[in-house]
């Protein structure tokens, strides 16, 4: 099991990562979409972003708020073949997600379905940073946060969702910072 391994301390040295799936429970349901932002030095170095097949049908819902159809991802990568070069781009950096707990499921699951060294990345998760230094959000959903920074971002596509997640952490390392 991916241990939630939680760093406690804001990092200069970073993935930022997302996933759009085929639903909510990592046992029944596929990655269809993988975003990551490589900071180094608080500086966008790279990015890896890769549509999968999921080799099952996609649900019209996820259709209708990902955008992303069965034709779409026909002819892209299995999770088989994406999943491993993933790993190898995040290297050993600590990996920032907003709901890391839910992405890092599918990983965890996806990992052991393929039989792959688990990985063993500290982790933060600015679902829990927002609710700490952004308390005045309506909420702290992802869609409400980007709405809050009047951020123009497309909503549930990795690489554009890695983008808000990856400013609301920059936003709360500074608040954190003024604080002390």
């Amino acid at each position: 099991m991916i241990s939630l391994n939680k760093e406690t301390n804001f990092v200069s040295d970073y993935v930022v990562f997302d996933l759009e799936t085929t639903g909510l429970e990592p046992n029944d349901s596929k990655i269809i979409e993988i975003g990551a932002l490589k900071y180094k030095n608080n500086e966008l170095v790279d990015e890896f972003s890769v549509l999968i097949n999921p080799e099952c049908d996609i649900p019209e819902v996820i259709t209708n708020i990902t955008g992303i159809d069965n034709s779409l991802v026909k002819n892209e990568l299995t999770i088989k073949e994406a999943l491993p070069k993933f790993i190898n781009f995040i290297e050993d950096l600590t990996l920032i997600a907003h709901n890391s707990s839910f992405d890092l499921s599918f990983i965890e699951e996806n990992i052991l379905e393929l039989n792959l060294p688990m990985i063993t990345n500290k982790n933060i998760d600015t679902l829990e940073l927002a609710k700490k230094y952004i308390p005045k959000a309506y909420n702290h959903k992802l869609e409400t946060l980007k709405k809050y920074f009047k951020l123009n971002y497309v909503s549930h596509r990795s690489v554009d969702d890695c983008k808000t997640t990856n400013y609301v952490y920059e936003y709360c390392k500074k608040k954190a910072l003024v604080k002390n």
